[in-house]
């Protein structure tokens, strides 16, 4: 059996929920400083938040939205919103209006993943310059860009091929381009596209000018979306890392109480679900919401995960048909629903450890 790199997932990527405050709310107890946070209320249907340390503080993008960086009001930056990248979490000020991560008597879900630590460096590998956050051994990095309207590759320090790059323009209301490669659900997945705050399966387009990932670049075209003239953008890359991340296909099955295994090598601690060739929703679960429910009280430390979120949407947590079982080495959904098992329906998916079955040293691996 293969190592994983990886023993502790928690200390690269963790899901915490927490009870919002009258008055500004730190997140404590993360385990490592998080670089990028994506905030959402359980309790109302309030729009997700997405902030990280590149852009810096005060900052906010949208998952469910094609609204330019922080476009409220005109301002350029909004007090009200994710004030510190901490050691060990992050401070948000309470938002009475607007409550994306804080406010008095909600319940809110915060997804955190470790880059480096708020320092950025400059990668210069494309033919335009990136600052980059990369956090190699877990996969992920935050691009930031300006774009030149012409064709051109950009460095992503992940020093392996990206899976799935998310990217948005951050001066303008342009749709969330995502690029999910390497699977047999399509012949060509460089040729195609989802957005993120859509609900549309695969569309074509050369946003990515064609051209897959190479373990030092991604390319894009000359779109407004990805590469406009003196525009700037942010782009999120994620690589495969056994024993703690997994993206891939699955085909549903359209069974009651027995959906297709899908395998991961690992206990989930998140995932996210698309369907491929179909209308349906981003679909989001992991166990941090399972323990408590939206109003506060407890819930449950095993199966079966019920509560459901998606970043495609504003609707809060609900636990309608999203039933879904986190087993010792990946997932399987017991619904035939359509947003994630549909009889011969395709679904990409992309999951991040709780456990893995093995530790670096083939000792069992610690979950937090």
């Amino acid at each position: 059996m293969a190592y994983t790199v990886i023993d502790k997932p928690s200390a690269h990527f963790t899901t915490e929920v927490y009870a919002g405050s009258s008055s500004a709310k730190s997140i404590t107890g993360v385990g490592f400083k998080p670089d990028w946070v994506i905030t959402k209320n359980r309790t109302d249907a309030y729009q997700w938040g997405v902030y990280d340390s590149n852009r810096g503080i005060k900052r906010w993008l949208k998952t469910d939205s094609a609204q330019s960086e922080n476009n409220n009001g005109g301002a350029s930056v909004i007090d009200a919103s994710l004030t510190s990248f901490d050691s060990a979490g992050f401070t948000i000020a309470t938002m009475s209006s607007d409550p994306i991560g804080n406010q008095n008597g909600e319940q809110f879900l915060a997804h955190m993943w470790k880059a480096n630590g708020g320092t950025t460096s400059s990668n210069t590998t494309g033919s335009i310059n990136s600052t980059v956050q990369a956090n190699a051994t877990a996969g992920f990095s935050i691009v930031s860009y300006t774009g030149t309207g012409s064709t051109a590759t950009i460095g992503h320090s992940l020093g392996v091929k990206p899976k799935m790059i998310w990217i948005k323009n951050r001066s303008a209301g342009d749709n969330w381009t995502v690029y999910f490669g390497d699977t047999n659900i399509v012949a060509d997945p460089e040729t195609d596209f989802f957005e993120l705050n859509g609900q549309s399966g695969t569309q074509d387009a050369t946003y990515f000018n064609d051209t897959a990932p190479t373990t030092t670049v991604f390319s894009i075209g000359t779109d407004h979306r990805v590469n406009a003239s003196s525009e700037n953008y942010v782009a999120y890359c994620f690589a495969e890392v056994q024993g703690f991340s997994k993206m891939g296909i699955y085909i549903g099955n359209g069974v009651q109480d027995r959906g297709p295994m899908v395998y991961c090598g690992f206990r989930p601690r998140y995932i996210l679900v698309k369907r491929q060739d179909g209308n349906e929703q981003w679909h989001t679960q992991n166990i941090a919401s399972s323990t408590i429910d939206k109003d506060g009280t407890a819930g449950i430390t095993g199966n079966v995960m019920e509560q459901r979120m998606a970043y495609s949407s504003a609707a809060a947590e609900d636990t309608d048909e999203g039933d879904c079982d986190f087993y010792a080495t990946g997932f399987r959904f017991i619904n035939p629903d359509a947003r994630y098992n549909s009889d011969g329906a395709k679904y990409l998916f992309y999951a991040v450890a709780e456990m893995p079955i093995v530790g670096t040293n083939g000792t069992i691996a610690l979950a937090r």
